[in-house]
Formats: structure tokens, C-alpha cells, sequence
């Protein structure tokens, strides 16, 4: 009934620069193709990408199919509170909510779709893939808000834009999509705003002026390797990379600190203290992606690939 974030073309695109063999995009790239067409399927909302849960075979009796919850579970982001109050639209399978995060990912996956389509040859898709990142990139234009200086996400029963912010709201820069004026203005009034954003631990994964916040439960302000990964690869995108270092130094000293304190990776970390086992968190003690808070470091010392840099560079 649902899927996850769509990083999947990104993180291909990355490891085909490492070890550039065409058997591993000829194997992938069909797979990669039918997920990134599923979400304009599946998802489209008014023009623009939400969230959801479809009907779909359930044989283990799942009971969070077709709900909010269930769309929560698809953002990857279960309880964030950038999805509180917002209501499910059971006709259109969607949160009434177009998703800046979403939109900005599918963009991102197309257009890495799209170079590992030229490798192949494959000349239609690439310029399907490469059509649809340019019309999402124009429709995204209509969720910018001048005065907060975001792209921010929008209601589709109300109209309004949502001022919950989270760094999911900087993934517009890993799509291309706003200007450099724009990307600078974002990224210094809220990225770098200690009030919001930034501090000795970073990423929060919901503003620290966020009512939530406190909470640090969870999606209500704790940090999470996705997504510090993920607004690194944006920035860099972006060609911010002075924040990006900073972002992979506060990163990896976050990931040492607990690893030489108690041995741990963890699922994610406090705001506050640092920790991964803050009382007030609901964390793993040993977690896969844990370790993407130190390979932004493998990147900044040249030991990976530039990800901003194309395949054919």
C-alpha cells in the first residue's frame, strides 16, 4: 500500500562512480524507472507529490493501511509533526499535503535517472525522466513563499502553507530547483539560524522553535542520519560547501562522541544533549544508517566521489 523515500537512483548513481561497471545500471536501471514513474501515478496531488497509503493485498493484516498513520510511515518520517492535523484524503489515497520533501526527491531521482539512461542509450527514457524533473521544478514555484524565504508545504484542503519546518525543506537544493539567490537566502535564514535550525548538534528533525521540539521523541526534534546525509548531498548540490564541511564536521563529531562513550551507532540522537540514549528518545542502539553521519566525511576527504559530479565527468 506504500512505499519509502525514493533515494534509490541517487544512491546508484553514487556507487556507479566508484565502480563503474554498465552490467550494475543494466540490472537496476528498469527497477528504478517503474518506482520513479509509481510516484506520478500514485501520488500526484494538484500537480504536486503527497504521501499516502492505496489499497493493496494485506495477507499479515497490517491495520495502518489507507490512514494518516500509514502515510506517515511512507514519509520515512513516522510522527513528524509537519503531518499533525493533517487529514487523509481517502479518494485520492494522499495526506492532503503536498510535500516539498517528495517533490524535491522524485526530482532529484529523475535526473539521476536520467544520466544513468544516457550510459544505457536510452535516449527515450532519458528525456522522459528529464521532462518530468522540469515540469515538477516549475510547479514547485507555487509553494515558494517570499516573506519565509522557503519552499514550503502546502494544504490541499485548505490552501495553506504549513510553517512547521524541517530540513526536508532544504531537499529543494538537491533538485535544482531554486535559484542561487534563493538557495543562499534559505540556507542563511533558516539552515544556519540557531533558532531554527542550526547549533552544536544539527540536524533537529523539526525546527527548534517548533512547539514540539521539547519533545525530542522520535520524529519531534531528535536527529536523524537521513537526513543530515541528505542535506549534505544538497548543499554540495547547490554548490554551498563551506556549510557542507560544517555539516560533515558536526556530524561525525556527533557519531564519535557516542561511539567513544558508550560503543553505540544509534538510530538517532538528541538535539539537546547529543546522546543516543537520551530518556526522551526512542532509539536504536545499533543502526545501519547510523553510519551516515560519518561518510559525508569519506566525501569531504576525496575518499568518494564528488556527488554533485555527473557520471559522465
Amino acid at each position: 500500500d506504500r512505499s519509502q523515500p525514493p533515494v534509490g537512483g541517487l544512491m546508484v548513481r553514487e556507487v556507479f562512480k566508484s565502480f563503474p561497471e554498465r552490467w550494475f545500471l543494466e540490472v537496476t536501471f528498469d527497477d528504478l524507472l517503474v518506482w520513479n514513474r509509481w510516484w506520478v501515478k500514485r501520488r500526484m496531488n494538484d500537480g504536486l507529490l503527497s504521501y499516502g497509503s492505496h489499497p493493496a493485498q494485506n495477507p499479515f493484516q497490517e491495520p495502518a493501511t489507507q490512514t494518516r498513520r500509514a502515510a506517515g510511515y511512507e514519509s520515512g518520517m513516522d510522527d513528524s509533526p509537519m503531518y499533525e492535523d493533517v487529514p487523509y484524503n481517502p479518494s485520492r489515497h494522499t495526506l492532503e499535503l503536498q510535500d516539498v520533501g517528495l517533490t524535491s526527491l522524485v526530482i532529484a531521482d529523475a535526473e539521476a535517472l536520467a544520466e544513468m539512461a544516457e550510459v544505457l542509450g536510452r535516449d527515450v527514457e532519458a528525456q522522459e525522466l528529464r521532462e518530468r524533473a522540469v515540469l515538477l521544478r516549475s510547479r514547485m514555484e507555487s509553494l515558494w513563499d517570499d516573506d519565509v524565504g522557503l519552499y514550503l508545504n502546502r494544504r490541499t484542503d485548505t490552501g495553506e502553507l504549513s510553517h512547521r519546518l524541517s530540513p526536508t525543506l532544504f531537499y529543494p537544493l538537491l533538485a535544482g530547483v531554486p535559484s542561487a539567490d534563493r538557495a543562499r537566502s534559505m540556507v542563511d535564514g533558516h539552515l544556519l539560524n540557531p533558532a531554527e535550525i542550526w547549533g552544536r548538534r544539527v540536524l533537529p528533525s523539526i525546527a527548534r522553535s517548533d512547539p514540539a521540539f521539547p519533545k525530542q521523541r522520535y520524529w519531534k526534534g531528535a536527529i536523524w542520519p537521513p537526513l543530515n546525509f541528505l542535506t549534505y548531498l544538497a548543499l554540495r548540490q547547490a554548490g554551498l560547501f563551506e556549510v557542507a564541511s560544517e555539516l560533515s564536521a558536526k556530524s561525525l563529531d556527533l557519531l564519535l562522541g557516542e561511539w567513544h562513550r558508550k560503543g553505540y551507532v544509534s538510530e538517532n540522537y538528541s538535539s539537546i544533549r547529543g546522546t543516543g540514549d537520551d530518556e526522551r528518545l526512542s532509539s536504536d542502539r545499533f543502526h545501519s544508517w547510523g553510519a551516515l553521519l560519518g561518510i559525508m566525511a569519506f566525501v569531504e576527504s576525496g575518499a568518494m566521489p564528488a556527488p554533485e559530479r555527473p557520471i559522465s565527468n
